[in-house]
């Protein structure tokens, strides 16, 4: 991966935080609330903002690598395949968790690999753009 990859990655995982906090931090956060089962000491009150943010620049990263290997270099091609890739992987762990923990109900396992999708496709719309911007050297 080379340093433009990885600072586009950057900015794709600050998109991913910003939709992600739209998401499930305002529209859904009712839903998910009262989705989940809860356990006390389960959810931290407050929640570690710094590992949130790093998990997602994380995401971004990890997106970059992936649609720089693709040759991805447009928005459009970077949303699609960004989703894809954010709802499979999302819809495959929320499996896991099903069937592991008493966490979530089946039905969330869906409507969170959804909103995963859009997170995916915003961020991967902005990758797959940034990507696809050619640097002019003087």
């Amino acid at each position: 991966m080379n340093s433009k990859t990885f600072l586009i990655g950057i900015a794709g995982g600050i998109m991913v935080f910003l939709t992600g906090f739209l998401i499930y931090g305002i529209l859904l956060m009712d839903y998910f609330g009262a989705s989940i089962n809860s356990y006390p000491g389960l959810i931290k009150e407050p929640m570690e903002i710094w590992a949130v943010g790093l998990g997602n620049i994380i995401w971004g990263i990890l997106l970059a690598y992936f649609l720089s290997i693709g040759k991805i270099e447009s928005g459009t091609q970077g949303a699609v395949h960004g989703a894809s890739l954010f709802f499979l992987f999302a819809l495959g762990s929320n499996f896991v968790f099903f069937g592991q923990y008493n966490l979530i109900p089946f039905s969330l396992s869906f409507v969170d690999a959804l909103c995963m999708a859009l997170l995916g496709g915003v961020s991967g719309a902005v990758i797959g753009w940034l990507l696809g911007r050619k640097t002019v050297k003087e």
